[in-house]
């Protein structure tokens, strides 16, 4: 770590990121310059020195795709190629449909099977496999624990900049059946994770030890991280070495910050603004899809300063009880729509139209992943394009349909091709490939490795099948 100041402009140097320091501890990541490049970095864009980004974003109960005598309502009609033109025509009426301005830069995969059986609880047994591709515990029903590491930490390990630990996020409440389990940091150690983003930007920003009317002030837009460091900042910009492109990174950045902040206090109505602000309820129903998208700016932010690269989100708790609201009506639990009843078990009173409903959901699901993407794709790379090119992001479900919840074709949806190290513009039937080939593939494309500099082709439980997938590798 090196410090170096110029007229009051604290800078500090840490592992190759750069950060302002300003008053009461704030620290402000700055983004990648041309004029912090090492000569050549950016004709090495294709190499190992260029940062890759991961993020899921996990979805539960499955989705409305082809069973029994259910009709297919989730993915495009044939694979091959992806268009943007034929995602909204040919498959208007398909979910997939929601994120068809990516197409040319989606891999959507079809034919992905959890790894392991889930016994007791399709739900609470499904969550842990996500990332892990490992076998669970099989103590207590609903909390079962992964007998393995998950993806986000490895990259968390060999790549964040400090080794600082993943971003885990949910949308959904404090307390549940079936709370969180996208992210373990070693077998059957569960990473907590943060449901309020107002508490995770504060962290992020360094001020979760702010004295408490600081962080009232921050919260409630009397008082920017930008105002914390003003002088910094416009030092900053004062330099001569900067680049055009440079200036204008930076100001989106710090425009970004004021944005991100302003989001936070959701003064849209006094009980938005009132749900961020007691953190103890980010995870009331009526906020869930705003809560969801703020998580989703604090992860594009977060990418964009080089603070994480790797990010789970949790959308609703094991079996998603959110009342979704569509076109304006609210749905039954979700959860009750997925069993296609008014009950979490197996019997109640049928749900008039459950399917549609199902649909519907999954459509407000993409919608929502959707603006993820968007978020990504505001950030300009230094290295050409945008920082979804820098990145993969994932849309995921741990069960493969509503009843009876499944473990075959559970749907993965990419989006981005990591620094060119993914193949895009494809639908994809894997025809039963396991999931831990899916995730060694990813973990290959970020550039993370075996402790030896070999290839890690092998992530997940040692009895399953190893080795990349390569339709979704460049040719």
């Amino acid at each position: 770590m090196t410090l170096s100041t110029r007229r009051g402009n604290t800078i500090m140097r840490m592992n190759r990121r750069h950060f302002l320091l300003g008053a009461a501890g704030a620290t402000v990541a700055l983004p990648a310059l041309e004029a912090w490049l090492d000569r050549g970095a950016r004709a090495r864009a294709g190499g190992a020195s260029r940062p890759r980004f991961a993020v899921w974003v996990r979805a539960g109960n499955g989705v409305a795709q082809a069973s029994d005598s259910e009709p297919e309502q989730f993915w495009p009609r044939a694979t091959g190629a992806l268009t943007t033109e034929g995602m909204r025509s040919a498959d208007a009426d398909r979910a997939t449909s929601e994120l068809a301005a990516y197409a040319p830069r989606l891999s959507l995969l079809k034919g992905v099977q959890r790894p392991f059986g889930t016994p007791r609880c399709g739900h609470a047994e499904s969550i842990p496999q996500c990332l892990t591709g490992a076998a669970c515990t099989s103590g207590v029903s609903n909390e079962p624990l992964a007998l393995g590491e998950s993806a986000d930490w490895v990259i968390a390990r060999q790549k964040n900049p400090g080794g600082r630990e993943p971003l885990t996020l949910m949308a959904g409440p404090s307390s549940a059946y079936i709370g969180e389990g996208l992210s373990w940091s070693a077998p059957r150690v569960r990473t907590p994770a943060e449901r309020s983003p107002l508490q995770a930007y504060l962290r992020m920003m360094g001020l979760s030890a702010a004295p408490p009317e600081l962080q009232v002030r921050i919260a409630a837009r009397r008082t920017s991280v930008n105002d914390l460091v003003r002088d910094q900042m416009r030092t900053l910009l004062g330099r001569t070495d900067l680049s055009a492109r440079d200036r204008r990174r930076l100001q989106q950045h710090f425009d970004a910050i004021r944005d991100t902040e302003v989001r936070m206090a959701c003064d849209a109505t006094p009980e938005l603004a009132a749900s961020f602000a007691a953190i103890s309820s980010p995870g009331g129903n009526d906020v869930r899809t705003e809560v969801v998208r703020r998580h989703m700016d604090l992860i594009a932010f977060a990418f964009s300063c080089d603070l994480n690269r790797a990010a789970t989100l949790q959308v609703g708790e094991g079996n998603d009880q959110t009342e979704y609201e569509v076109d304006g009506v609210r749905l039954p639990r979700f959860h009750w729509i997925s069993h296609r009843i008014y009950s979490d078990g197996g019997d109640g009173m049928p749900i008039p139209d459950a399917v549609t409903l199902h649909h519907q959901v999954d459509r407000l699901q993409l919608q929502m992943f959707r603006y993820l993407l968007d978020q990504l794709d505001a950030y300009p790379s230094v290295y050409g394009g945008t920082l979804l090119d820098d990145s993969v992001a994932v849309w995921l479900n741990d069960l493969g349909n509503g009843p009876p919840h499944g473990g075959t074709n559970v749907p993965w949806l990419l989006a981005g091709s990591a620094g060119g190290r993914l193949r895009t513009g494809q639908f994809v039937d894997l025809g039963g490939v396991g999931i831990n080939r899916v995730l060694s593939t990813l973990l290959d494309a970020v550039g993370c490795t075996h402790a030896d500099g070999t290839p890690l082709d092998d992530f997940g439980d040692a009895t399953l099948a190893s080795g990349f997938i390569d339709v979704l590798r460049p040719a």
